[in-house]
């Protein structure tokens, strides 16, 4: 990778909407964002194929959505920094890798959007209410 593009990577990952952040499991510490594959052209809509998981500006892995077995909701957390609420879901890989996320409230309509078809059903008629509220 020559100069420009790792300026240009650690630029793009710097940029990159966090959703979340993962509390526990792989990668744990980590934010994660959503994104498409690195060679796919730029878009504007929020249509995403794949989670990655951010630690210090560096991108640390990037799974694509297909990957994920399933997503539960585990409890309504609160972020002390803030003082707002968000979700903490549980993100089940189809290799068996963990990892637990506290979403972004703000961010939970787009969360939803990209990955209700993972989600169990419990999980979706939640995130189908809380973002009724929020509307």
């Amino acid at each position: 990778m020559g100069f420009l593009d790792k300026v240009l990577s650690k630029v793009g990952t710097a940029l990159t909407e966090r959703y979340g952040r993962v509390a526990s499991g792989k990668y744990e510490g980590c934010a994660i964002a959503l994104g498409n594959p690195p060679t796919k052209k730029v878009s504007v809509a929020y249509v995403f194929s794949q989670f990655i998981f951010i630690k210090d500006d560096k991108e640390v892995a990037r799974h694509n959505i297909d990957d994920v077995l399933d997503i539960k909701y585990m409890e309504t957390i609160q972020f002390p920094a803030t003082g707002k609420d968000g979700y903490r879901c549980q993100i089940t890989f189809t290799d068996g890798d963990i990892c637990n996320v506290d979403l972004f409230p703000s961010k939970a309509r787009v969360f939803y959007n990209n990955t209700n078809d993972k989600m169990l059903n419990e999980t979706q008629n939640f995130f189908e209410k809380e973002i009724k509220k929020s509307l």
